[in-house]
């Protein structure tokens, strides 16, 4: 796991060196560039595999090709004898050799080749040509800008902000889309010029011609079958997949923790690696103090002190109270450098793991492909009514619409802003779907969007700020490519969420643990907000610090916020309120 940072088309070692600079959180354990007349390629990195011969960015046999990434290759083991029988010779025992080599078999296809969690930047001396990929989840980030011919590009936006050249502007069309997702949609950064690389694509570069960015893999949510498979031939199948993808993410040279939130996802990921572990499984759960706590996390922390005493792990605990976040708001944020009001405990939670290991295995992605959220829930009832597109439903579940977005906005910037609309945004992400039940129609259309800008995106950002590289199983490529190719009646049955996954996981633990109510692996911000972060809200977003970037009308702002106060308060207002003061804390930050 490292940061990377570089330039094609030019050589810049100062700037790439600054970049590096900011990256140090994501790679503590070296630094190293590599350059010549038409490129700058570095990295800093967190040492897992090979820890004492894996320094990167590193190049093929006659040092014509150099590589870095950013994550790690889950079929590297598979990979490494078919190059070695094609003649290609190794000096480490990194994933990240493997780069160079593939590259020389496969060029641009490079990115087919590998599976796993991943930014690469690849290039090629002799033809010229520079590549970038991201992984097929979207799990690892990758930023790029264009300047005066050349291509720069970093894991993190902090890192082509440090470059003397590039001069900050808020992107108002990326803004309005965070008040309505609570995060900024790829490929578009809070940041004009800049852009993500999307999941599943890659980039060529070569000089003087047009960026050539397109997909290279495409997830299928199609049934696979025309009838309803046996369910217990399912569940057998899911079983044994998901340990598949647990046993590859064990993968490493140094001691893996789990996140263990008590909830079904985590429990059984931590479940099956006790099973096939070498040794002691450490796991790890947040939990809060005083009033914080809730009915919901009670049991959680229950049921995951029951499974670590059930399976034997070295279990920990991590108390935070409502005090703790407004806090940490601004260190959180230097870990996007974007707005970003979704969820924000992982920070709490990694800060605490990453002082016993480096690497950790999350249960993220088993609510986006089994269907857990309000938006799964509402699927199948909306579609029976028939009464509007799901897009269009769908719609109603953003932060804030396009109408009460325009209310906020000061005259200058609703004029800006005319004709850019995130129900646009979204009913496009709902246009290519290959879905046709429709649960498996928003499953789809959330995954490609949704699921890599927020969740994926705290989960990689948080974590890595404190130098702990997470891992998914239900990320895994062939897990996830059969999963989503179930019906959607096994998946939401009978209005139960997940149906099928907890039929798996009846098989390890007990009806009651299974069957509960879904609390989620998030803080009470509902809670604090409608009472002890008001005097925090209020002092944030008063008309003063508003008169800093004059984007939002401070009436409109007072009059949102004392809806707080209102009879009938709840997580639509209470989110309302937090993306706005998200945003006014970062302004503060990275614009004022």
């Amino acid at each position: 796991m490292c940061g990377i940072a570089g330039v094609f088309g030019r050589e810049d070692r100062e700037g790439v060196e600054r970049m590096l600079g900011t990256l140090s959180h994501r790679g503590p354990d070296d630094r190293h560039l590599v350059s010549g007349p038409r490129f700058t390629m570095g990295a800093t990195r967190l040492s897992i595999i090979d820890v004492e011969g894996g320094r990167q960015p590193l190049t093929n046999e006659d040092g014509t090709v150099t590589a870095s990434q950013n994550g790690e290759l889950y079929n590297f083991p598979v990979l490494r004898p078919l190059l070695l029988e094609r003649g290609h010779r190794f000096h480490t025992h990194t994933d990240t050799e493997l780069l160079p080599h593939l590259w020389e078999d496969w060029g641009t296809r490079l990115p087919e080749r590998i599976d796993g969690m991943f930014a690469v930047a690849v290039w090629d001396d002799r033809q010229q040509t520079g590549l970038l990929a991201r992984d097929r989840m979207g799990k690892k980030p990758l930023y790029y800008w264009e300047h005066d011919g050349a291509l720069y590009y970093a894991s993190e936006l902090k890192a082509l902000l440090s470059l003397p050249s590039f001069h900050r502007r808020l992107n108002l069309e990326a803004l309005h889309h965070y008040l309505g997702y609570k995060q900024v949609p790829h490929p578009l950064t809070i940041f004009e010029g800049v852009r993500m690389l999307p999941p599943a694509h890659r980039l060529v570069y070569r000089p003087g011609a047009p960026l050539v960015t397109e997909r290279y893999w495409r997830l299928s949510f199609a049934p696979r079958t025309g009838s309803v498979p046996d369910e217990r031939e399912v569940v057998d199948e899911l079983i044994e997949r998901l340990k598949v993808a647990v046993r590859r993410r064990l993968m490493s040279d140094v001691p893996v923790g789990f996140f263990l939130s008590g909830g079904l996802d985590s429990s059984l990921t931590t479940a099956l690696a006790a099973e096939v572990a070498p040794g002691r499984v450490k796991t790890f759960t947040l939990t809060y103090g005083g009033d914080s706590s809730t009915e919901g996390k009670e049991r959680d922390r229950h049921w995951a002190r029951w499974v670590a005493e059930r399976w034997g792990t070295d279990h920990h605990e991590e108390t935070i109270s409502f005090a703790d976040y407004p806090a940490s708001i601004r260190r959180i944020l230097t870990a996007f450098d974007e707005p970003f009001a979704g969820v924000v405990s992982t920070w709490f939670l990694a800060e605490a793991m990453a002082k016993h290991v480096k690497v950790a295995i999350a249960g993220d992605g088993a609510d986006e492909l089994f269907g857990s959220y309000l938006s799964h829930r509402m699927a199948f009832s909306e579609a029976a009514k028939g009464e509007e597109p799901d897009w269009q439903w769908r719609a109603r579940l953003l932060v804030m619409s396009d109408e009460e977005k325009s209310l906020l906005y000061t005259p200058d910037v609703r004029a800006a802003l005319a004709g850019t609309s995130t129900t646009g945004h979204l009913r496009a992400a709902f246009s290519d779907l290959t879905a046709e039940d429709p649960l498996n129609r928003v499953l789809e259309a959330e995954f490609g969007g949704i699921f890599p800008d927020q969740v994926l995106t705290f989960v990689d950002r948080l974590s890595m700020a404190h130098s702990l590289e997470v891992r998914n199983a239900f990320l895994d490529t062939e897990f996830v490519e059969f999963v989503a190719g179930l019906p959607g009646s096994l998946k939401v049955h009978d209005g139960e969420t997940k149906y099928i996954l907890k039929q798996a996981a009846a098989r390890y633990f007990p009806e009651p643990m299974v069957r509960r109510p879904k609390e989620g692996f998030i803080m009470p911000i509902t809670q604090w907000m409608l009472g002890d972060l008001q005097p925090w809200v209020r002092e944030t977003l008063s008309p003063e610090r508003l008169r800093l970037h004059g984007l939002f009308e401070p009436a409109r702002v007072r009059e949102l916020i004392d809806r707080l106060q209102a009879p009938g308060a709840d997580h639509f207002t209470v989110n309302r309120v937090l993306a706005l003061a998200i945003f006014q804390e970062w302004y503060e930050l990275y614009l004022s």
